[in-house]
């Protein structure tokens, strides 16, 4: 079926209608920074494009290769030996409490302790950043489910703020992401089930009954979990809109399940969500509202944008935001934010709009399907402009004359960006952003060109990328999806590739690489086979 038009605060708007992705989102009257937890705010009527309950016109599995844990058991008995790559590494494993095949991802609060997404096993934390990992699972706390509430609570006669699903299990909802904060806490992102982001059909025209399962759809989402003396505090993000909040979705929408990446802003109360279909900001001190139902005043997070298009036959095509850097540069106290998917990239003008989420979402987002020069659609303009194709797919937005072209779906899939991870350079404000196919694009703030990181430019070992980070020298670490393990490009142009001299650890995943906070900086790698490196070498 082909999309329908319609009229929002006068622009034009394309959803599709059947087969159609998501667009959009709630935003908030008078200012989008997130409201103190009982404000009570709402969103208005006409709050942006709704999102469609199809299926997405992208890749089920967008992201890398067997990018999710692998069953739990598997090579069970087996275990890592470390490499020795003398003092300035350490590296820590099975010996140290580890689980095989399930190191997704690795992050430091600001105390020193050391947390690891453990997958289908787990939160796994290393107090202070010695001796062994303790694991933490569901008995422990964590929360990779949302919560009924309203009209769904009374339909399956469940009490309201109980949990969506009755028998949780990491095996279905792992930890995939982590981002350290402030000390004793750290933010951790899980995968949803599967098919979790088509499974709500609540819309306008359906009745309770048949919205679906909410142990799907409510499945994945966020957990703040606080270190306590003997165990952990956890809070919520349940990451869906509820009832009123996005005037053309009444009933509420549930889109975002599995978050790829957690990062939190240090020195500021941000912490944002790269998900599967869009991304999202939480507040930091979030207290938790199990009966919140998805209102602006109380959910603790304001959800989504993404830079999506529309392709010919009626797609709106987003998904698989891996990519989340924060801009180096301060705009009156705030700062804009990268973030990089599956198709598109955007530099999400958080900054500029001083710090107001619903304000930068058009800068993002605005879509008009008549001339993109005509007087009026300067708001548009500089949203298409704003959704950068990375590797571009060969056919743009909008012609040379400015009127609308779509690709066909076998134009973009041949074209995905699949963005794995993004780095800015605090000197110029550049950004590097790599792909799980393509290698390392190194663009400038404003998202013009500079340079290919490949191998075939002799700066990368391979070009599947999993995970980037930049280094407090300006040097950036790459961390491969496939064989390679890690390398470091040095500022200059030297650079050291760590393959052959990794042992076990040579052809394991890397999709995560982070630098920790503070003085002395680490550089944390998480090799999902089974370990952790930290280096605190110059």
């Amino acid at each position: 079926m082909r999309s329908s038009w319609r009229s929002v605060g006068g622009l034009v708007v394309i959803c599709a209608a059947a087969i159609g992705v998501a667009c959009g989102g709630a935003r908030e009257d008078g200012g989008g920074n997130i409201p103190d937890a009982g404000s009570g705010s709402g969103g208005p009527a006409d709050s942006g494009t709704p999102d469609s309950g199809a299926p997405d016109a992208g890749p089920p599995d967008a992201g890398p290769p067997d990018a999710g844990p692998p069953d739990a058991g598997a090579d069970a008995g087996a275990a890592i030996t470390p490499p020795d790559l003398g003092p300035d590494w350490k590296f820590q494993a099975t010996a140290e409490g580890l689980p095989l095949k399930n190191v997704m991802g690795v992050s430091a609060d600001e105390s020193g302790n050391l947390f690891v997404a453990g997958g289908t096993a787990g939160l796994f934390v290393q107090r202070g950043g010695q001796g062994p990992f303790k694991q933490y699972g569901i008995a422990d706390g964590l929360h990779p489910y949302g919560y009924l509430n309203g009209e769904t609570a009374k339909v399956l006669n469940r009490p309201d703020g109980s949990d969506a699903d009755p028998a949780p299990s990491l095996a279905a909802t792992p930890v995939i992401s982590v981002s350290g904060g402030k000390g004793g806490t750290v933010f951790v992102g899980y995968r949803g089930k599967p098919n979790c982001e088509d499974a709500w059909h609540g819309d306008q025209w359906t009745v309770p009954a048949q919205w679906g399962d909410p142990s799907v759809y409510k499945s994945g989402d966020a957990d703040k979990v606080t270190l306590t003396a003997d165990g952990l505090s956890v809070v919520h993000y349940d990451i869906f809109s509820g009832p009123g909040v996005v005037g053309d979705e009444p009933v509420g929408r549930e889109k975002l399940c599995s978050i790829y990446r957690v990062v939190y802003q240090h020195d500021t109360n941000y912490v944002w969500f790269g998900g599967n279909h869009g991304f999202a900001l939480g507040k930091a001190d979030f207290a938790g509202n199990p009966t919140c139902n998805g209102q602006l005043g109380c959910a603790g997070v304001l959800e989504h944008v993404h830079p999506a298009f529309n392709d010919s036959m009626g797609n709106l095509v987003t998904g698989d935001y891996w990519g989340i850097a924060v801009d180096p540069f301060s705009q009156g106290g705030f700062h804009d934010v990268w973030f990089g998917g599956m198709a598109r990239t955007t530099r999400f003008r958080f900054g500029e709009t001083g710090g107001d989420f619903w304000s930068a979402q058009p800068k993002t987002e605005t879509y008009v399907g008549g001339n993109i020069n005509a007087p009026g659609n300067a708001v548009a303009k500089a949203a298409y402009q704003n959704r950068v194709d990375v590797w571009p797919d060969g056919v743009e937005e909008y012609d040379s004359a400015g009127n609308p072209t779509y690709p066909t779906p076998a134009q973009w899939r041949a074209g995905l960006d699949v963005v794995s991870g993004i780095a800015t350079d605090p000197a110029d404000g550049s950004v590097y952003i790599a792909s799980f196919a393509h290698g390392i694009r190194h663009l400038s703030r404003d998202g013009s060109f500079i340079e290919d990181l490949t191998v075939s430019s002799k700066k990368l070992f391979g070009d599947t990328v999993g995970a980037i980070a930049i280094d407090t020298d300006g040097s950036l670490w790459v961390g491969y999806n496939y064989e390679g393990g890690i390398s470091r490009i040095h500022k200059g142009g030297a650079v050291e590739h760590y393959a052959n001299v990794l042992g076990a650890l040579e052809k394991s995943p890397v999709f995560d690489i982070q630098i920790t906070p503070g003085t002395p900086r680490k550089v944390l790698v998480a090799f999902q086979n089974g370990a952790v490196g930290v280096y605190q070498g110059k």
